[in-house]
Formats: structure tokens, C-alpha cells, sequence
């Protein structure tokens, strides 16, 4: 048995499984001129079965006689390319969560400074502005603050008067009027005053949401 293996438009089909049951059974692949041949075999009905890739399955029947070669021509269709499946978009990013807007502020922070030591009993913190994931305050520091931490906000301390001490982790600084003081998120700090005076600073905590507009 000799045989020829082709696609719809002639052109022939090289490694195409050729699977032959009956009296007796072989296998072959067909060479790059798209043939097989299969000698020896005894007379009789055979089924045959091509497989490959790219082309679909196909089996027929072949009857064999005696002392006869069998040259068959085989076409195969071409199988459909497979679509690949469309892909899921990447999931949103989750949305910030942002406090109400505020409105705009300003004043003098010395006036505001010394209405606050006057006040009794003194006012420790007065809200500046509050808007969005930021906010302001006015503090006046009267005696030691103890060690915190935020995990979502970025602190940042503007000394107006007075002297203290800040220490970020194990590491401590000295500030006085005119220093400023920036600590990362996540980090903790703590506060501690020098001398008689109020230890008076701007405070300004960016990255937290601010739930009282101001």
C-alpha cells in the first residue's frame, strides 16, 4: 500500500500519524513529500486513520487485493486555528479613600499662637484646615508626647517657639524656632519639651483621611 497525503490545494502534508487495522496492523508518518508506503501487507479490508497537527482526523476504508500495489490519494482538511481566549482585563485599582473637601483658610499663626496660651486652660491643639487626606493643626506643647505611629499618613512638624526634643525611631534631634521635622510613615516618634515654654509647632499630616472639613 502506497500513500499520498495533500491538503485541499495539492500541496502535500509532511508528519501526518498513519494508523492501518485489518488482517494486520501499521503505523507510519508521512516523509516530506507527504507519502507513506506500507509493503508486506496480506490481502483483505483495511480501515485507515490519519491524525496530525493542523489537520483534522480523517479514516477510510481500503480493500487490498493480491499481488497488487494500492496507491491511494489521500486529502486531509486544514483544522480551524484555534482562538485563544480573550483575556480578562486587569482588575481596577481599588479606589483611594479621600475625606471631604474643604474650604480655604488662612490667618496668622502667632495671633493664633498667643489666643491659644491665654486661653484657659491653654489650648493644646487648634484645627487649622482639614481637606481631603490632609490636615493642619496649631500645637502647643505643654508637656511630653508620647511615642505614636502612622501607617497611611506623612508627618511634618514647623517649630514656631520653644525648644524640644524629637526622636524618629531610636534617633533623636534637638529643634528650636525655625526647625522642621519630616517623618516617613510607619515610623514612630515622640515629642518632648525643653524649658518653661510651650513647645509650639505646625503640625501637618498628609496621606490620612481628614474627616472634618474645614
Amino acid at each position: 500500500m502506497a500513500l499520498t497525503v495533500s491538503n485541499p490545494t495539492g500541496g502535500t502534508l509532511e508528519g501526518i500519524h498513519v494508523r492501518v487495522t485489518g488482517p494486520m496492523e501499521r503505523t507510519g508518518d508521512t516523509n516530506p513529500a507527504g507519502q507513506v508506503n506500507f509493503p508486506g501487507l496480506p490481502p483483505g479490508t483495511y480501515r485507515l486513520r490519519f491524525d496530525g497537527e493542523g489537520v483534522v482526523a480523517f479514516e477510510r476504508e481500503a480493500v487490498l487485493q493480491a499481488a497488487r500495489v494500492t496507491n491511494l490519494q489521500i486529502t486531509l482538511n486544514l483544522a480551524e486555528p484555534k482562538k485563544e481566549e480573550p483575556k480578562a482585563p486587569p482588575p481596577a485599582p481599588p479606589t483611594p479613600v479621600v475625606g471631604p473637601v474643604g474650604s480655604p483658610q488662612w490667618g496668622s499663626l502667632t495671633d493664633l499662637s498667643k489666643r491659644a496660651q491665654q486661653s484657659k486652660p491653654i489650648r493644646r491643639e487648634v484645627l487649622l484646615a482639614c481637606s481631603g487626606n490632609s490636615r493642619s493643626m496649631l500645637v502647643l506643647l505643654t508637656e511630653d508626647q508620647p511615642q505614636r505611629v502612622y501607617d497611611d499618613g506623612e508627618t511634618t512638624y514647623y517649630v514656631l517657639d520653644g525648644q524640644g526634643v524629637v526622636t524618629i525611631g531610636d534617633r533623636p534631634g534637638e529643634v528650636t524656632a525655625g526647625s522642621f521635622v519630616s517623618v516617613p510613615r510607619g515610623m514612630p516618634f515622640s515629642v518632648t519639651r525643653r524649658g518653661n515654654k510651650p513647645l509650639v509647632m505646625l503640625w501637618v499630616l498628609n496621606g490620612s483621611r481628614c474627616e472634618e472639613a474645614r
